[in-house]
């Protein structure tokens, strides 16, 4: 990004540019590298899933829970549920400007602070 473009950003209010915005809106405002594990949209209500995903909390005693609680729904306070029991702090998103233009969006993740780099990070 060039001086010109930088400046302009700034002008119009929107402050420091963020590194790979398209990555982050996808991951919940965090980095592909960081997700441990996710859960679409489609999958909130299966309770495989939700089980899977409580497995998921009790394996990795670290990491912060993203929920998008718009795409979450009436789901949202089940995985809010999930984070308090495994003592995983976790973070209500609510940004109704915010697109969603996937086919199957993320609506709940489980993210390092950090890069784990994990393959598969989709259940199921």
């Amino acid at each position: 990004m060039d001086i010109n473009e930088r400046l302009q950003q700034e002008h119009l209010g929107n402050g420091t540019p963020k590194i790979n915005p398209d990555e982050q809106s996808r991951y919940l405002g965090t980095f592909r590298e960081r997700v441990i594990v996710a859960v679409k949209v489609s999958q909130l209500g299966s309770t495989a899933i939700q089980s899977a995903f409580a497995a998921s909390l009790k394996s990795h005693s670290i990491g912060k829970v993203l929920i998008d609680q718009n795409l979450a729904g009436d789901y949202f306070a089940k995985y809010v549920g999930l984070a308090t029991q495994s003592k995983h702090p976790f973070t209500l998103l609510s940004d109704a400007t915010k697109s969603h233009q996937q086919d199957d969006p993320i609506a709940v993740l489980l993210a390092a602070n950090t890069a784990v780099n994990v393959d598969n990070i989709y259940l199921g």
